[in-house]
Protein backbone atom coordinates (compact mmCIF):
# COMPACT_ATOMS: atom_id res chain seq x y z
CA UNK A 1 0.00 0.00 0.00
CA UNK A 2 1.21 3.50 -0.81
CA UNK A 3 1.38 6.41 1.56
CA UNK A 4 2.85 9.89 1.52
CA UNK A 5 5.55 10.66 4.08
CA UNK A 6 6.05 14.32 5.03
CA UNK A 7 9.26 14.88 6.97
CA UNK A 8 10.36 17.54 9.41
CA UNK A 9 13.15 18.35 6.92
CA UNK A 10 10.67 19.83 4.41
CA UNK A 11 10.68 16.84 2.09
CA UNK A 12 8.02 14.35 1.10
CA UNK A 13 8.10 11.00 -0.60
CA UNK A 14 5.75 8.27 -1.71
CA UNK A 15 6.47 5.01 0.07
CA UNK A 16 5.21 1.44 -0.21
CA UNK A 17 4.19 -0.13 3.09
CA UNK A 18 3.83 -3.83 3.85
CA UNK A 19 1.42 -5.53 6.20
CA UNK A 20 1.16 -5.46 9.10
CA UNK A 21 0.90 -1.70 8.70
CA UNK A 22 1.85 -0.91 12.28
CA UNK A 23 5.34 -2.32 11.66
CA UNK A 24 6.14 -0.79 8.27
CA UNK A 25 4.47 2.56 8.98
CA UNK A 26 6.09 2.52 12.42
CA UNK A 27 9.48 2.50 10.74
CA UNK A 28 8.51 5.60 8.74
CA UNK A 29 7.53 7.54 11.90
CA UNK A 30 10.34 5.98 13.95
CA UNK A 31 8.26 4.33 16.64
CA UNK A 32 4.82 3.33 17.82
CA UNK A 33 2.08 4.66 15.56
CA UNK A 34 -0.92 6.76 16.45
CA UNK A 35 -3.73 7.33 13.97
CA UNK A 36 -4.83 10.97 14.04
CA UNK A 37 -7.91 12.50 12.43
CA UNK A 38 -6.88 16.10 11.84
CA UNK A 39 -9.49 18.79 11.35
CA UNK A 40 -8.10 19.70 7.90
CA UNK A 41 -8.07 16.17 6.50
CA UNK A 42 -11.40 14.70 5.46
CA UNK A 43 -12.39 11.09 6.13
CA UNK A 44 -11.28 8.51 5.00
CA UNK A 45 -7.84 10.16 5.06
CA UNK A 46 -5.80 10.05 8.24
CA UNK A 47 -2.40 11.05 9.51
CA UNK A 48 -0.07 8.59 11.20
CA UNK A 49 2.31 10.05 13.78
CA UNK A 50 4.81 8.79 16.35
CA UNK A 51 2.79 8.14 19.50
CA UNK A 52 5.71 9.18 21.73
CA UNK A 53 6.95 12.04 19.57
CA UNK A 54 6.47 14.79 22.16
CA UNK A 55 8.01 12.67 24.93
CA UNK A 56 11.02 11.94 22.71
CA UNK A 57 11.45 15.60 21.75
CA UNK A 58 11.04 15.03 18.01
CA UNK A 59 11.21 18.15 15.83
CA UNK A 60 8.10 20.10 14.89
CA UNK A 61 6.30 19.07 11.71
CA UNK A 62 4.75 22.33 10.44
CA UNK A 63 2.49 20.67 7.86
CA UNK A 64 1.28 18.02 10.30
CA UNK A 65 0.58 20.75 12.86
CA UNK A 66 -1.35 22.74 10.25
CA UNK A 67 -3.47 19.70 9.33
CA UNK A 68 -4.10 18.96 13.00
CA UNK A 69 -5.23 22.53 13.71
CA UNK A 70 -2.56 23.69 16.15
CA UNK A 71 -4.08 27.18 16.29
CA UNK A 72 -7.29 25.74 17.81
CA UNK A 73 -5.75 23.72 20.64
CA UNK A 74 -2.02 24.48 20.80
CA UNK A 75 -0.83 20.88 20.48
CA UNK A 76 1.84 20.47 17.80
CA UNK A 77 2.55 17.46 15.62
CA UNK A 78 6.17 16.39 15.81
CA UNK A 79 8.26 13.97 13.80
CA UNK A 80 7.67 12.64 10.32
CA UNK A 81 4.06 11.87 9.38
CA UNK A 82 2.39 9.50 6.93
CA UNK A 83 -0.86 10.25 5.08
CA UNK A 84 -2.98 7.13 4.47
CA UNK A 85 -6.66 6.20 4.37
CA UNK A 86 -8.82 4.19 6.68
CA UNK A 87 -10.81 1.38 5.14
CA UNK A 88 -11.37 -2.34 5.37
CA UNK A 89 -9.02 -5.25 4.73
CA UNK A 90 -10.59 -8.71 4.74
CA UNK A 91 -13.73 -7.21 6.28
CA UNK A 92 -11.84 -5.62 9.20
CA UNK A 93 -11.13 -1.90 9.76
CA UNK A 94 -7.54 -1.15 8.81
CA UNK A 95 -5.23 1.32 7.12
CA UNK A 96 -5.30 1.25 3.34
CA UNK A 97 -3.08 2.87 0.75
CA UNK A 98 -3.45 5.91 -1.42
CA UNK A 99 -3.86 5.72 -5.18
CA UNK A 100 -1.22 7.25 -7.44
CA UNK A 101 -3.64 10.10 -8.17
CA UNK A 102 -4.23 10.76 -4.46
CA UNK A 103 -0.46 10.80 -3.81
CA UNK A 104 0.03 13.30 -6.63
CA UNK A 105 -2.86 15.50 -5.46
CA UNK A 106 -1.59 15.58 -1.88
CA UNK A 107 1.95 16.33 -3.04
CA UNK A 108 0.70 19.25 -5.14
CA UNK A 109 -1.41 20.61 -2.25
CA UNK A 110 1.48 20.33 0.22
CA UNK A 111 3.88 22.06 -2.13
CA UNK A 112 1.37 24.89 -2.71
CA UNK A 113 0.62 25.26 1.02
CA UNK A 114 4.33 25.53 1.81
CA UNK A 115 5.08 27.94 -1.02
CA UNK A 116 7.32 25.28 -2.55
CA UNK A 117 9.41 24.79 0.61
CA UNK A 118 8.24 21.19 1.06
CA UNK A 119 9.55 19.32 -1.96
CA UNK A 120 9.37 15.81 -3.29
CA UNK A 121 12.59 13.89 -2.54
CA UNK A 122 14.64 12.78 -5.48
CA UNK A 123 14.16 9.08 -6.23
CA UNK A 124 17.28 7.02 -5.58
Amino acid sequence: MKGLIITTRNTMRIADFDRPAYKSVGKAVDGYIEIVHPRRLEFPYCMIVNEEGLLRGLPLNPYGSYLYGIEAHGNPIVGDIVILKEGFVNGEPDLVGLSDEECSTFADQISAWSGGRIRMEEQK
